[in-house]
This record gives C-alpha cells, sequence and structure tokens, in this order.
C-alpha cells in the first residue's frame, strides 16, 4: 500500500525523537529513592538530614554533626570512610553513564539523518551543534571553574537516581529541529522516492531494512550503558549498607536515610 510522504516523515520524526536512556535505571532489581538535601561539592559531601541536622564529610573521611566532629571507634569510622566511598565512587559513574547516554543518543540522530538525507543535508551539522551545546551546558552544570564537580539533590530525579532532565533537554532540541526542517525532509524524501522507477516500495524497503541494522546497533550499545548501570547500582546498593549502620550506630544520626532501595541489600563491606 502506498504511503503519503507525510506519513513517512511523522515515522522518521517519532524514530529520531525517541528516548535517549534505552535503559530504565529504576527498575525492580534496583529502585532507589532519595530523602533530603545531598550535596557534593570540591570532594566534600554535605547532607542536611528531615531533622534540620547537618553531616559533612571531608575527602580526609573526617565526620562533623552540625559542624561538631564526633568522637567515634574503629567500626563507626569505618562506616564513615565506606559511606563517603561508595558515593565518592557512585557520583563519577553517574556522570559517565549520563555522558554516555547523550554521546549515543547524538550519535544515533545523526546516523540517522546522514542515512537518509546524506552527509551534506546540513542536518547532521545542526545536530552535532546541538550535541555541543548541551554538553557545555553539562559541564558547566556539573563542574566549577577549577574542575571540580558539583552535584545536588536536585539533579537526581523526584523519584531516583537518574535525572532524565538533559535527555529530556536533548530530545526536545531534536524535535524543535526536525520542525523547523520539515520542508527540506520532506523534499528529501519525495527526491528519494523519485530516484527510480519503484519509487516509494524501494525507499520503503531500504528504510525497513536500515531501520533493523541501526536498532540493533543502537540495542548492542545501550546495553554497555544498562551494564554500566548495574555495576552503580551495587554501589549505591553499599551506600544504602553503610548509611544504615551510620543511622544505628553513631549518635545524632538517627534520621539519616537519603537512599532507599526496594529489597534493601545486607551487604558486607
Amino acid at each position: 500500500m502506498k504511503m503519503p510522504i507525510f506519513t513517512t516523515a511523522s515515522l522518521l520524526t517519532a524514530l529520531l525523537t525517541a528516548p535517549v536512556y534505552a535503559f530504565d535505571f529504576n527498575s525492580d532489581d534496583c529502585n532507589v529513592d532519595l530523602h533530603g538535601d545531598m550535596r557534593w561539592h570540591s570532594e566534600t559531601l554535605t547532607v542536611r538530614l528531615e531533622d534540620n541536622t547537618t553531616l559533612r564529610i571531608s575527602p580526609e573521611h573526617v565526620l562533623t554533626i552540625n559542624g561538631t566532629e564526633p568522637t567515634l571507634t574503629d567500626e563507626q569510622q569505618q562506616w564513615v570512610s565506606g559511606y563517603y566511598t561508595q558515593i565518592d565512587t557512585a557520583i563519577p559513574m553517574t556522570l559517565n553513564i549520563t555522558y554516555d547516554a547523550l554521546e549515543l543518543a547524538g550519535t544515533a540522530v545523526n546516523e540517522a539523518l546522514g542515512e537518509i538525507f546524506g552527509s551534506d543535508s546540513g542536518l547532521s551539522t545542526s545536530t552535532d551543534d546541538l550535541f555541543l551545546s548541551l554538553r557545555q551546558e553539562m559541564d558547566q552544570h556539573f563542574y566549577d571553574e577549577y574542575g571540580q564537580v558539583r552535584i545536588a539533590t536536585e539533579d537526581f530525579a523526584d523519584d531516583g537516581w537518574f535525572n532524565h532532565t538533559w535527555d529530556n533537554q536533548f530530545e526536545q532540541q531534536v524535535e524543535d529541529l526536525l520542525a523547523k526542517s520539515a520542508g527540506h525532509i520532506l523534499i528529501a524524501i519525495g527526491s528519494q522516492m523519485l530516484s527510480n522507477e519503484n519509487g516509494f516500495d524501494d525507499f520503503e524497503q531500504r528504510m525497513d531494512n536500515w531501520e533493523a541494522d541501526f536498532e540493533q546497533r543502537v540495542e548492542a550499545k545501550a546495553e554497555s550503558l544498562e551494564d554500566e548501570a548495574h555495576a552503580l547500582c551495587q554501589v549505591l546498593q553499599k551506600a544504602d549498607y553503610v548509611e544504615n549502620k551510620m543511622q544505628t550506630q553513631i549518635p545524632g544520626l538517627a534520621s539519616l536515610n537519603v537512599f532507599s532501595l526496594k529489597g534493601d541489600s545486607q551487604l558486607p563491606m
């Protein structure tokens, strides 16, 4: 059955504006909720608890509670050091996954545009510019002028560890680009369908074959991101475990409960 050109353009838009993240980190296997106000800057962890207690752990693993350094047993210090270490590990892992997912999205969109419209269409250059701009925004958001990482609670989702602000923003930018280029897209598709005597049938078959191969390659890359997410999940499980130890064993931290994981793991340290 012959399909009108505008339908093909609609299918193309749906393909190119699919979610950046091809995996769901907050799955049944690793469902992370966050509570309280947690901040990480210049390798210092600061947590404001629900009872207004402020916990701070320095890069040297020194704990202060409301500005006062408590006397800790060796075991209590072990939990403090473990807590800091797990978060110190989780932060760069999270940033790497965020950047890698954005890069995967940019590569996928450029590849799709290049295959369908050709590398000289100008659309690929436009998406390169979008990707670079968003990458620079992320750099400015997550790093201070000295290159130190700065992360705050608002950088995470309301209901989990990952915040999809960046992939949503990239998706919106791609949608805007396609909307502005609608005329060019229709002309390009029409030209390709008229380039041979079989017209739309050949174009449709070529797109079907390419899309199947494209999805397979993107899924392979997404699986690598999924592996990274599972590794991060284990780190967060350990953070939750030591947090529970600090909550029960260190006076003044009874309301410490930043991490909440479904089926809390009893992981040994």
